[in-house]
């Protein structure tokens, strides 16, 4: 059975060299992984940048009390990550672990006792 996973956004300005060191590892946890990651540029589509004010408040918490990029959002789960993240923080994400003060970790729902 395959893996479900979250509705995760990535937030990313074009030329932020985070979110440029970030898509190599995003297209490699697509292809690996199946899931798929949507990718929106933030800084050059007034859409996009709207869509990402929807999630602020999250992503300013992730971020340190401002919206920053690259930001990552699980939709499902209303979690957020801020910054460049290893391949395993965003999987986490994915997985729709806890991912508060920016760190993901089993959630405790998923925890076992």
């Amino acid at each position: 059975m395959a893996k479900k996973y979250g509705h995760v956004i990535e937030f990313y300005g074009e030329t932020c060299p985070h979110c440029i060191a970030m898509k190599p590892i995003i297209d490699e946890i697509n292809s690996s992984t199946g899931a798929k990651i949507e990718r929106l540029e933030v800084w050059n589509n007034e859409e996009n940048a709207r869509k990402m004010e929807a999630h602020n408040k999250i992503i300013g918490e992730a971020c340190g009390g401002f919206a920053g990029v690259p930001a990552f959002v699980n939709v499902d789960t209303n979690q957020a990550l801020c910054g460049a993240h290893d391949k395993e923080d965003i999987i986490r994400l994915l997985e729709g672990e806890d991912c508060s003060d920016n760190v993901c970790k089993p959630h405790s729902k998923n925890s076992k006792k």
